[in-house]
């Protein structure tokens, strides 16, 4: 999913960047009874969650006002 959000929007990407971070660090905590690994995972998790928020707030605002109110960066065609 981050490989293809390269070609939406940066407040996407990041979304799905964090997620993936997100997920590799649980992943390897909790294959190796790591906790301090678990938390980092964890505090990534709730950044994800932020960056989500951000990302739907911002693309329901933008359409409603049919302008950028909050910016959300497209990323190059190519």
């Amino acid at each position: 999913m981050f490989v293809a959000s390269l070609r939406t929007t940066a407040a996407i990407a990041t979304v799905f960047l964090l997620l993936a971070a997100t997920f590799f660090f649980l992943g390897i905590g909790n294959a190796g009874a790591h906790p301090n690994v678990v938390k980092i995972g964890g505090w990534l998790g709730l950044a994800t969650a932020a960056a989500a928020w951000y990302a739907s707030f911002a693309a329901v605002t933008n359409s409603t006002f049919g302008r950028t109110v909050l910016p959300v960066r497209p990323l190059a065609r190519m």
